[in-house]
């Protein structure tokens, strides 16, 4: 089963609003898809993934580089991905307690 969530994060530079889609089976969650845009310059990327290290959660920038080379990298540092990261992980907690 495919949950579909989406929300909206206001600063005063303007709105960034997210659309994360959540793959469940088996009481199991997991985020699928991300997709965000911003009415700003926020630094983040249209479609990045969420991945874990080291107990901490981070989103996940993919891109090609100039040597053509699949590229995954971390955003850390950003204050509006660290939002969106926490928001996520709140609806995904809430979708297993819920069971839905």
């Amino acid at each position: 089963m495919i949950i579909h969530k989406r929300f909206q994060k206001n600063y005063n530079e303007g709105s960034i609003e997210v659309q994360v889609n959540f793959n469940v089976d088996n009481s199991v969650v997991k985020v699928s898809d991300i997709q965000i845009k911003g009415s700003f310059n926020c630094g983040l990327p249209a479609n990045p993934s969420i991945e874990e290290q080291n107990n901490n959660f981070f989103l996940v920038a993919h891109y090609v580089n100039i040597a053509e080379k699949n590229v995954n990298e971390l955003i850390i540092g950003n204050k509006y991905a660290d939002d969106i990261v926490k928001d996520i992980l709140e609806l995904k907690h809430n979708i297993i307690k819920d069971g839905k």
